[in-house]
């Protein structure tokens, strides 16, 4: 089983900010399959949900820079860390590709800061979601909405991601994985 972390700020005002596009993502997929599922487990710090027999979502319902406290909660009942993959928006990506990583530092989000803190580690699997080009002030940009011309960009990509996890929900390699998803043209609908 693998369990999807899509980071991002709860409440209406957020849902569609840039900071929240693996949340979106992730709501559109379930969304287009009529799944609504009602919690397995409910933490302080956000909720677990059914997806599929392969996949979950760990979905917290703290801001992004507070992430870590629902996979601290969660891992503390039992959720492997190396089961995760953590959905986030990327600056330094262009917006309508992704890259999927292994581990490796924060990058300077602060979402990941978090996770990787409250965990130990990083070594948890990413799936990085391009928001760029990004404008500075940078947390202007994040929390911002998206234009019309964004909004297309975003339709395009789930097709993709919907392979993404696909894919994802097939493996047990996530070396294997990251080879299928990171050529350019894997992002392209």
């Amino acid at each position: 089983m693998w369990t999807l972390v899509p980071l991002g700020n709860p409440g209406t005002e957020y849902q569609d900010t840039r900071h929240n596009l693996g949340r979106l993502l992730l709501q559109r997929w379930m969304a287009d399959r009529d799944l609504a599922p009602a919690p397995l487990k409910r933490f302080p710090s956000g909720a677990l949900y059914p997806l599929s027999s392969r996949l979950q979502a760990l979905v917290p319902a703290t801001y992004m820079n507070l992430s870590g406290e629902a996979c601290a909660q969660a891992s503390a009942t039992g959720l492997y860390p190396r089961r995760l993959v953590l959905l986030y928006d990327d600056k330094d990506l262009p917006l309508g590709t992704g890259r999927f990583r292994l581990d490796g530092s924060d990058g300077g989000h602060n979402g990941l800061r978090s996770v990787f803190g409250c965990l130990d580690t990083q070594d948890i699997a990413r799936l990085r979601l391009g928001i760029g080009p990004f404008e500075r002030p940078l947390a202007d940009f994040v929390l911002g909405h998206w234009t019309d011309l964004e909004w297309e960009r975003i339709d395009a990509l789930d097709a993709p991601f919907a392979r993404f996890l696909d894919l994802l929900a097939a493996t047990e390699d996530l070396g294997t994985l990251a080879n299928q998803v990171n050529p350019a043209g894997f992002w392209t609908p």
